[in-house]
């Protein structure tokens, strides 16, 4: 505490070497587009003969309202920050927690059961290119390697069918 009674206040060169919030989330899903897309990313973890992503896009809700604003191409990988819960684990920092990113994957077609397996194996090629990327991701971002999958059910979508899952990862946050 100082004489005057009050207590110190960070200055504002301090606050603007430091990132808010939502330009954490943005960084971690920035990293996420960036590793799903580039030369380890989904469409090098395909075997030979399916179709390379059509669209890979960094939207914060469901692809299908980006569907009617705008032209997609399938098979289409959306990426998204879920959640950031500042949740204190190292006491003296502004943010330390976890970012929830989410990686929804969306398959069309006018064969179910062809769906089935074109999805698993966006699944599967996305889950591999995210076990690679293991370790640090940014300044403020730590991957540990686990994900969940939620398999969706298969729907209609115009003349088409369509399946879809989301593949939900924690980052590891401090700053």
């Amino acid at each position: 505490m100082r004489a005057n009674g009050q207590f110190p206040v960070s200055g504002a060169q301090e606050d603007s070497s430091r990132m808010s919030n939502v330009d954490t989330c943005n960084a971690l899903v920035s990293e996420a587009v960036d590793l799903l897309g580039g030369s380890s990313g989904i469409n090098s973890q395909l075997a030979g003969g399916i179709a390379p992503v059509g669209s890979l896009l960094r939207f914060s809700g469901p692809i299908d309202v980006y569907e009617k604003a705008a032209s997609v191409r399938y098979p289409v990988v959306n990426v998204y920050c879920e959640r950031l819960r500042n949740i204190q684990l190292e006491k003296y920092l502004s943010l330390s927690g976890e970012a929830t990113l989410v990686v929804e994957v969306k398959v069309s077609g006018t064969n179910s059961d062809q769906l089935e397996t074109s999805l698993n194996s966006y699944v599967e090629a996305t889950c591999r290119s995210l076990q690679a990327a293991r370790g640090t991701w940014t300044s403020t971002g730590t991957y540990s390697g686990n994900y969940d999958v939620k398999f969706q059910p298969l729907r209609t979508g115009g003349k088409q069918f369509v399946k879809s899952a989301r593949i939900e990862f924690d980052i590891h946050v401090s700053q």
